[in-house]
């Protein structure tokens, strides 16, 4: 009888929480969503209570530890009401003190203060641990270790030593938590998120899969391609490779496994077309307006940087998901994209509705906050006023809580990534690593970026793509500007490679999403990943040494030598593909296959003529493979 009301009661509790969190989260979208249009509060109390609206929630809405029969157990609960309220009070305390520690106690904090800032910072930490697991709570651990015994590291590694109190007051403040980091998530990501939630509640977010099926229906890689067109247009709003890969690998990944294609491949189709839609214009998953708002590059500009590498990645995807079907010899896909009926004109109304005003806005020149506040505002609208998109009230409902859910991974992953940039710059070791790429620079760039490539790929395992971004650009690029590199091709070259780090093992978010719903080996999957995603890993390098694809300062004298570049890319990434699914026409020798890649990585070497001669022999050696398969085919 005991273990039967002790059931009902933490049942009843758990509702309670969730609940209560659900309020909270809709009070998160609520306050992004007025402050943006009505005007925001001062920086510090914008942020503070953004992240204790979200710390809150997060306490009352994830469980922190193992559950019980598939419930919170009271243990639980009573640990998650504890953390909420110290949450509550580090947030009140600080919102009531920010002016007077700004003004006469920051570097001289008292006990309550630092009581705050410690309580404060175990808190996020505890939060980052379940949205994120403890990847995350690691990386920012090792922040504060290193800050309070960086003195005994070795080396480059040592910095002066620092009392407990300034450590604790570097992690908690603008510095740190309050920093750079979520400073991009509150006044920028939040925005989008609720656009992004606008989107799926009204159906909006539904058309994309309905477009890509349409495009695709009748081809022999149709179910892939409809993967890769779905995922890359639904990624560009969503934000998150994970997330994207589990909202729509639920429908693509079951599809591809029906139309032949191995449950690896599948997988590693989702998880890779879901990294590009982060990196597709117009809103690159959020990307776009951070870099933005870090760099005062004009979102116009960084879009049009942004369109050439997208579509490289893309092709390049295609070609593979094209010339695996042809392996595979799979037979063309009707794929049922459903009637043309009211509902789809209404969701089409309300997707090219909110899109247009979010493209005129930014044109003209608004924040890319309010824009994005407005196009939500506008699919909303849309959906209300058609009759078959009409949204009910459990609909609003349900729109209102996950606009704030949505983005408490992200809110709370970059304040705990703020504790790393802030051990970073307050010790000095970001410069000490710059100088020291900065020196590898000086005798091999190729050697200089390679190292910047692997810092962000490394340090971006297992976190948000904007956490990723942030924490690194930090380290790796100034060192890139300082060995010339533009400031765009260096946030570029961060950016890509942490929104890659989703499908790097070991630690692939994007993998294991993909993993869990093909019932495929999350390892597997990752080399299926790695493999199609290539082309993405090496583009950063091309636009170092091909800057023109970037279309930056474009002349009409400059047109000739961008389109040839342009062709020479495409032409050694469909060389690339072939060489890595060995098929092009028909099934690919060893020695074949190795031509074909030493062919396309002369392509795109610096030297004009090793281009031209590894263009003509790739392109007459793809001609006769075509041609031989053609042949042997009839």
């Amino acid at each position: 009888m005991g273990s039967g009301a002790d059931g009902v009661q933490e049942g009843r509790l758990a509702r309670l929480y969730w609940t209560l969190g659900a309020l909270l989260c809709a009070g998160l979208a609520g306050f992004i969503t007025v402050t943006t249009i009505l005007g925001k509060l001062p920086a510090e109390a914008q942020y503070a209570t953004a992240l204790t609206l979200g710390l809150v929630a997060t306490f009352l809405m994830k469980p922190g530890l193992p559950l019980r029969q598939g419930r919170r157990s009271l243990a639980d609960l009573g640990v998650s009401a504890l953390f909420a309220l110290a949450a509550l009070a580090c947030g009140l305390y600080y919102l009531d003190n920010y002016h007077a520690i700004a003004a006469f106690r920051e570097g001289i904090p008292n006990q309550w203060d630092l009581l705050c800032y410690a309580v404060g910072t175990f808190c996020v930490l505890e939060g980052a641990r379940r949205v994120e697991g403890w990847v995350l709570v690691a990386i920012a651990g090792l922040g504060v270790v290193y800050l309070l015994f960086g003195q005994h590291m070795p080396g480059v590694l040592a910095h002066r030593a620092m009392p407990p109190s300034m450590v604790l007051e570097i992690a908690y403040s603008y510095q740190g938590i309050f920093g750079i980091a979520l400073a991009a998530t509150v006044d920028v990501v939040l925005a989008f998120v609720i656009l992004g939630a606008a989107m799926r509640v009204s159906g909006a977010g539904d058309f994309f899969n309905f477009i890509a099926m349409g495009l695709t229906r009748g081809r022999r890689s149709g179910p892939a391609q409809c993967a890769i067109v779905a995922s890359t247009l639904f990624g560009s709003v969503n934000g998150s490779a994970p997330a994207n890969v589990s909202s729509t690998g639920v429908l693509t990944i079951p599809m591809m496994r029906r139309a032949g294609y191995k449950p690896g491949f599948a997988g590693g189709i989702e998880a890779t077309a879901s990294c590009i839609g982060q990196i597709m214009p117009p809103i690159m998953g959020v990307g776009a307006f951070i870099m933005s708002e870090i760099t005062g590059i004009p979102y116009v500009t960084i879009m049009l940087v942004a369109i050439v590498p997208a579509f490289l990645f893309l092709f390049s995807l295609t070609v593979s998901a094209a010339l695996e079907a042809g392996r595979l010899q799979l037979t063309p896909a009707l794929l049922d994209s459903g009637p043309w009926n009211a509902e789809r004109w209404g969701q089409a109304l309300a997707l090219l509705g909110g899109f247009s005003t979010l493209i005129v806005m930014l044109f003209s020149g608004y924040a890319p906050t309010y824009c994005g506040i407005v196009a939500a505002g506008v699919v909303l609208a849309i959906a209300m006023i058609w009759p078959a998109t009409r949204l009910g009230l459990d609909a609003l409902k349900r729109f209102a809580v996950e606009a704030g859910r949505d983005g408490l991974a992200v809110l709370i992953a970059c304040a705990a990534i703020g504790i790393v940039i802030g051990a970073i710059s307050a010790t000095g070791l970001g410069i000490k690593l710059n100088q020291m790429i900065v020196a590898v620079g000086e005798g091999n760039l190729l050697a200089a970026v390679l190292i910047a490539a692997l810092c962000s790929v490394v340090l971006g395992m297992g976190l948000p793509t904007a956490a990723s971004y942030l924490m690194v650009i930090f380290v790796a690029g100034p060192s890139l500007m300082e060995l010339g590199v533009s400031q765009l091709q260096a946030h570029f070259f961060v950016f890509y490679y942490a929104v890659l780090s989703a499908i790097t093992p070991p630690v692939a978010l994007a993998v294991f999403a993909a993993a869990a719903i093909s019932g495929e080996k999350p390892l597997r999957v990752a080399g299926s990943a790695l493999r199609l995603g290539a082309v993405g890993f090496l583009l950063p390098l091309l636009w170092i040494y091909h800057p023109e694809i970037l279309l930056q300062e474009v002349t009409w004298d400059a047109v000739p030598n961008i389109l040839a570049s342009l062709l020479a890319i495409c032409l050694a990434i469909v060389g690339f593909a072939a060489a890595s699914i060995g098929f092009f026409g028909r099934r690919l020798a060893l020695v074949e296959r190795l031509a074909c890649a030493l062919l396309a990585v002369g392509l795109v070497a610096p030297l004009w003529w090793l281009q031209a001669g590894a263009a003509l022999c790739l392109a007459l050696l793809l001609l006769r493979l075509f041609a031989v398969g053609r042949a042997a085919a009839a």
